[in-house]
């Protein structure tokens, strides 16, 4: 090495550390104007260029770097996290799986390959690496959490939420784990909503009351934001579109903080919703907290809760005078700076529901959440067993949602009508070795395998077209399905729900309420199969029911877009109205 490429290495270390990273990057590129195949250079540019989210030319610098130096398991490492971080799964895992054939017992290699699995659905091969991480190196948060999440996704939550209580413990203070324990314990019926409440409300412990950011008079638009990782073809982006696409922006300013990975075409459709959109992905809490709060915001609505990518930590410090938890999350967040969550009384009928959450609810008058169906939607096909003779159910959660309970009372379903199957379709069952395990579970109950028939993920118009050999769909508890509820409903299959006692096992009755079909609410598990066996009596009364729910959606007020969004233009009004009242009081 040349002694002014030896300084200009100096330098560009130098002012890295000193955080000026124009300098360090100038510094760079200048030796790699010298020596194209210097390896340090080409490496450190890639990871500085990464970590400001510059991912295409981050990718460049260390595709590079891994010819120079095919041997390295840190850059084929890496190379991966570019790889994931803008969306190129396959090109990701074979980068992990490189550095793994290198180093085998990398753990960061490990744990990147292993969570990627959980992503795409390998179950079972996550579970083998994380168990095998785990019996290694049982003090390691990132392991503990990886096989938490595989085993709750393959539906074996009780399982799982052990190896999440002891990421916690290794890790008091690792906001992922401790959110991923939180959103577990709302899988599990035995947990109550008073434990449920008692954890939340331990981890919103840590948090330091914040101090109060000021409401201001208003003689414009009121200035309301939404902040979430899921503006895109997700169960979130779908359900706010419809409050996004009809908001007054004569009267609202409206801003939107995406923190979306990967963006898509449902991205692009929000985009065009807002007043302002600011890309957020990448940003550390200081950096995104400082974008937010510059932007003066009366009211800022988070869409996550403890989900996946959520930045309940930064809105500790309270980023405006309102915060609101809305859409994302079943539960409490916890947060002493979050003020409401916005609810109805479908969701929260009384009193005793208020003492589930640290923060104040606010009930609509009407449904809190809206649908909006997606263009793509192929038309109504006729009733299944109207040719077959038999019903066929159906099943469209997430396999994390299928608990033993939930899977007991399918069985008594299936048992009471030996004629009838069982249809499921999840990411998770892309595995071989997930369905190996819900096929297990069902014979443990009497439920032959050829009796449910079981498919992965899949492309919408195939994933759609599941539900024209679906007549009726079955609930999960006690956290029940949403969106795929609405998509059902609006593909003429009906819902059959299990009246729960909290927030998340209430949707299914909510829906299914809010289209006056009362009837397909069970009060208790015997109540459950007593209608699906009265189902399967009625034939002639499912055909026309079949065929009548695009009419009693596009009716209801769940369609309604324009009135939930004017409903929550009056609560985001009123909030913001009672803060300026504590203010002068």
């Amino acid at each position: 090495m040349s002694k002014k490429i030896e300084k200009l290495l100096q330098q560009a270390q130098a002012a890295f550390n000193a955080g000026n990273r124009e300098q360090a990057q100038r510094s760079y590129e200048r030796i790699l104007e010298k020596d194209p195949r210097h390896l340090d250079a080409r490496y450190f540019l890639g990871t500085m260029l990464a970590e400001q989210a510059r991912y295409a030319q981050a990718q460049q610098h260390l595709e590079m770097a891994a010819r120079i130096a095919p041997d390295s398991p840190y850059i084929h490492n890496n190379l991966g996290n570019v790889y994931l971080l803008s969306g190129q799964d396959a090109a990701a895992e074979q980068a992990f799986r490189k550095a793994l054939r290198i180093a085998p017992q990398m753990s960061e290699a490990q744990t990147n390959l292993g969570n990627l699995l959980v992503k795409r659905g390998a179950l079972e091969e996550a579970i083998e690496l994380a168990g095998r991480a785990v019996a290694t190196r049982p003090n390691e948060v990132a392991t503990q959490v990886m096989l938490a999440n595989a085993l709750k996704d393959q539906g074996r939550i009780r399982e799982a939420i052990p190896h999440y209580r002891r990421a916690v413990q290794l890790s008091p203070g690792n906001a992922t784990a401790q959110s991923n324990l939180l959103m577990a314990l709302n899988y599990l019926p035995e947990i109550s909503t008073a434990d449920i409440r008692r954890a939340h409300e331990e981890w919103g412990a840590r948090f330091p009351a914040a101090g109060a950011r000021p409401a201001v008079v208003r003689s414009g638009r009121l200035r309301v934001g939404y902040l979430s990782p899921d503006l895109g073809r997700h169960p979130v982006g779908c359900l706010i579109e419809p409050v996004l696409a009809a908001h007054d922006h004569e009267r609202f300013e409206i801003f939107v903080y995406s923190d979306t990975a990967c963006p898509d075409s449902m991205t692009e459709r929000l985009r065009g919703h807002a007043n302002t959109w600011r890309e957020i992905g990448g940003f550390g809490n200081d950096h995104a907290a400082s974008v937010i709060a510059s932007d003066g915001l009366d009211v800022l609505v988070e869409l996550a809760g403890h989900g996946a990518g959520n930045r309940l930590a930064m809105l500790g410090r309270r980023l405006a005078p309102v915060q609101v938890s809305y859409l994302g999350y079943p539960a409490t967040t916890g947060l002493a700076s979050m003020d409401y969550v916005i609810t109805d009384s479908a969701l929260d009928p009384s009193e005793a529901d208020d003492a589930c959450y640290t923060e104040k609810l606010w009930r609509l008058d009407r449904p809190c959440f809206g649908f909006r169906p997606d263009a793509e939607f192929p038309v109504v096909a006729a009733l299944p067993a109207a040719e077959s003779g038999a019903l066929t159910f159906g099943s469209f959660n997430a396999l994390g949602k299928v608990n033993d309970a939930v899977i007991d009372l399918w069985a008594e379903v299936l048992r009471a009508l030996p004629a009838s199957r069982l249809l499921m379709q999840a990411r998770a069952l892309s595995d071989p070795g997930s369905r190996s395990c819900v096929a297990a579970r069902f014979g443990e109950r009497g439920i032959a395998s050829e009796r449910v028939e079981m498919h992965g993920f899949m492309p919408l118009a195939e994933h759609l077209a599941l539900f024209h050999r679906t007549d009726v769909c079955l609930d999960t508890f006690p956290w029940n399905g949403h969106m795929t509820t609405l998509d059902s409903l609006w593909m003429g299959v009906p819902v059959l729900t299990l009246k729960g006692d909290r927030r998340a096992a209430r949707m299914g009755t909510a829906i299914m309420s809010a289209i006056g079909l009362e009837g397909f609410v069970a009060e208790s598990r015997e109540d459950f199969v007593a209608k699906a066996v009265g189902l399967a009596g009625d034939l002639s009364g499912l055909r026309e029911l079949r065929a009548s729910l695009h009419e009693r959606l596009e009716r209801s007020a769940l369609a309604d877009g324009a009135g939930l969004a004017r409903a929550l233009e009056g609560a985001f009004r009123a909030m913001h109205e009672a803060t300026l009242r504590r203010q002068d009081a």
